[in-house]
């Protein structure tokens, strides 16, 4: 079967909605949280940065910050 665009469009949204519509809560919220994440790791610190302050205003900014570079940092051995 070959769809067209239009036809191609309303399959993936008949799909979402599908899949949407047989989740719990805990199961969208981590659906919701692993989608956020792989599209954020594609963007630059900057561009998040600049999105952040953009929705939440500095201090959020700040905030996230701080508590991101309060994870220590593992050095990898060269020798392995």
């Amino acid at each position: 079967m070959t769809l067209n665009q239009e036809q191609f469009i309303q399959f993936v949204e008949n799909y979402a909605t599908y899949i949407v519509e047989g989740l719990d809560a805990e199961s969208m919220e981590q659906m919701l949280y692993d989608l956020l994440v792989c599209q954020y790791e594609d963007l630059t610190e900057e561009q998040i940065v600049d999105e952040i302050e953009a929705l939440y205003g500095e201090e959020v900014v700040a905030d996230l910050l701080e508590s991101a570079t309060a994870v220590p940092v593992v050095q990898v051995s060269q020798d392995a």
